[in-house]
């Protein structure tokens, strides 16, 4: 394959916890060297709405007051797949320029570092989620014994909290109850008269224990007791015992850094996929999903944090954290001949009906089979559809999308941008069909420069049917 093809290290597409680390370098350079990604997620469940499902229950909500349902349903349920594509345009590809894909597939497990302080999830699914993913052959087996890792960056600063509090916690002295004063003059003896026979004894240390062992408690208010009555030794916490040892401080200072390098260690594996999504966000590269809203809700709670509580404070957050984001199912929505039904807007029927069109050419999947709801699966098939539809979209014409209907002030230059440039729009050629585009211009095509007002139409467009405004625009 060409050097400037889109490779990982290793040759399976799904890539499992044991692998993750290995890989983690490769797939970071697949972001930095892409043109676009697409993504796509599978859910433990979908929709938090106390109505839904009701008879008789005809209120069709607003655009806020789905993103708060969304909200709800973020915070009860996860992400339990992830699958990513990321694509590069190759113009000088051997035989004709193409697209190159590597679509990627993570299982996301629940499961947390027992070092990060016993931190825990509530892990859910809704039984109609299990269902569905069931009749679509999920191995949850694989998710749990497989998966791979992650933590938010709330969850992380929580954590560093934890430890923080730990630390002061660890220094800071209690004073011990009256009961626990034999005890500690029991262990004042013991030590004096190990220290006074030091000379004669080979061992360098006194390991202090009794048959009923200590608590932790009583450990600690021991180990506090040598630090504070014998400047000179300290007390080393083992699991039967505290054991005596002459204080030495270069022993000591590797001993707390040792700590806090395993400590940071814990949470860079944690980290696990959220590093994909933090270089997708820090280079800004386009993003593609089919019916994406869902799956940004999702992805902030999961990897972020706390989803902020106003949806224009989400559409904010977007805005300045990603590039050009897309809805390839607001795509499909606008493609077709005119005064005719648009065509299918589920991924699976899209997948078919473009099936047939060759340009522009994208790599095909790595297995030789069709995996829909499969994330990673669902990932290439997006980015299939969003290469072919908006070519088709921009070269052979559209439906032109009417301005958004949310009414907030927020928005009123994006609209006045997006009425613009649907001024500029190239006459309407094929409805969807290249016809007059001759074959060796076809094997050129690729999808619309970055900055075509095109993008100033379809671009940061995102469909939520079901809601009064039917559409969530950045």
């Amino acid at each position: 394959m060409e050097s400037d093809s889109l490779v990982l290290a290793g040759s399976k597409w799904e890539i499992e916890r044991v692998d993750f680390d290995r890989e983690l370098p490769h797939l970071l350079s697949l972001i930095e060297k892409c043109d676009f990604i697409a993504i796509d997620f599978e859910f433990s469940g979908v929709g938090n709405s106390p109505s839904r499902g009701q008879v008789g229950v005809n209120h069709k909500p607003t655009l806020a007051e789905r993103y708060k349902e969304l909200c709800g349903a973020a915070k009860t349920y996860s992400i339990m797949q992830m699958g990513i594509c990321p694509v590069k345009w190759l113009p000088n590809a051997p035989r004709e320029p193409r697209y190159s894909s590597r679509p990627c597939n993570f299982f996301v497990a629940p499961h947390v570092e027992r070092k990060l302080f016993k931190y825990d999830r509530a892990c859910l699914f809704s039984a109609s989620a299990i269902d569905f993913h069931l009749k679509n052959g999920f191995d949850f087996n694989r998710l749990y014994s497989r998966g791979c890792l992650y933590l938010g960056h709330q969850e992380e600063a929580h954590i560093r909290r934890l430890k923080r509090q730990r630390d002061e916690a660890d220094a800071t002295e209690i004073e011990p109850k009256e009961e626990d004063v034999p005890m500690l003059e029991e262990v004042r003896v013991q030590i004096a008269a190990w220290i006074k026979g030091l000379e004669d004894n080979p061992f360098d240390f006194l390991n202090i224990q009794r048959p009923e062992g200590y608590n932790g408690y009583q450990r600690r208010i021991i180990i506090q007791f040598i630090r504070r009555e014998f400047p000179g030794y300290i007390g080393v916490w083992y699991e039967q015992h505290v054991q005596v040892q002459p204080l030495n401080e270069e022993r000591e200072r590797k001993v707390i850094q040792k700590k806090e390098d395993d400590f940071e260690r814990a949470l860079k594996l944690q980290r696990g996929v959220r590093y994909l999504i933090d270089k997708i966000m820090e280079l800004k590269k386009p993003l593609i999903g089919h019916n994406l809203f869902t799956d940004l809700v999702y992805m902030h709670y999961m990897f972020i944090g706390d989803l902020p509580e106003d949806i224009n404070d989400f559409r904010r957050f977007l805005q300045q954290n990603f590039g050009l984001i897309v809805d390839t199912k607001f795509l499909a929505i606008h493609w077709g001949e005119p005064n005719q039904s648009p065509a299918s807007t589920s991924l699976t029927e899209l997948g078919y009906k473009l099936s047939n069109v060759i340009y522009p050419h994208i790599e095909d999947f790595p297995v030789n089979a069709e995996q829909y709801h499969v994330a990673g699966y669902d990932a290439w098939s997006t980015a299939r559809c969003f290469v072919k539809l908006s070519a088709l979209l921009y070269f052979a014409g559209s439906r032109n999308p009417a301005p958004p209907a949310e009414t907030d002030p927020c928005l009123d230059a994006r609209k006045e941008e997006i009425v613009a440039a649907l001024a500029t729009r190239p006459p309407r050629a094929g409805y969807g069909k290249l016809v007059d585009i001759e074959l060796e211009d076809k094997k050129k095509l690729r999808i619309p420069h970055r900055s075509s007002n095109f993008w100033k139409v379809f671009g940061g467009r995102l469909c939520v049917n079901g809601t009064v405004e039917g559409e969530f625009t950045l």
